[in-house]
């Protein structure tokens, strides 16, 4: 009965290892295991950190808008003296022109009349602002690129052009501003002719 027993038990431990090589056959042993998916997990973008805005003093930027208000000024008012130099230069030159920037304008009406010339158009302007000291005794210095191209000297005469040769279109024009008598003035105002912009 032992050995019923043992025989028993061997053969049923030798179906199961039959079992086994069975389903071991029936997978292609090239083939690996699937490996189960796993999650990429991206790491958080970071959080940009504000840069600081610049804060502008108040009185800074007050006084560079009344610069450049006092700039335009003075370009418009040189536009008009140069465009009729027969006539004396207007109140408007006084108001926004001292000291060299004012002396330098009715000095070129002097040539022009002499000479018959006339500068017909108007200059585009693109002036910035900087190194602003407000107050009784403000100062402050404008650099600008004027282009020229649509303001041109002509003989009045003739009508023909009295443009320099090589004349460029855009001129570098550095300009100081000064506060005086309660207002913001352009005190020179010097153009770079050989500097283009």
């Amino acid at each position: 009965m032992r050995n019923r027993q043992i025989t028993k038990g061997a053969a049923t431990a030798t179906a199961l290892i039959v079992v086994a090589a069975l389903l071991g056959a029936c997978t292609d042993p090239d083939s690996e295991p699937t490996p189960s998916p796993t999650p990429v997990i991206s790491p958080p973008a970071p959080t940009p950190t504000p840069s600081p805005t610049p804060s502008v003093d108040p009185t800074v930027a007050q006084a560079e808008a009344a610069i450049l208000e006092a700039y335009q000024g003075y370009w418009a008012a040189k536009v008009a003296a140069w465009a009729d130099p027969m006539r004396d230069p207007g109140p408007e030159l006084l108001t926004y022109a001292v000291d060299t920037a004012l002396t330098d304008v009715q000095t070129s009406v002097l040539q022009f009349r002499q000479d018959g010339i006339a500068v017909t158009g108007t200059p585009i302007l693109d002036p910035h602002v900087s190194d602003v000291v407000p107050g009784e005794a403000g100062t402050a210095a404008i650099v600008d690129c004027v282009d020229v191209s649509t303001w041109t000297p002509i003989f009045t005469a003739t009508g023909e052009s009295a443009l320099a040769p090589s004349q460029n279109p855009r001129v570098l024009t550095n300009s100081s501003a000064y506060f005086y008598d309660g207002r913001w003035t352009i005190r020179t105002s010097v153009v770079d002719r050989n500097t283009p912009c």
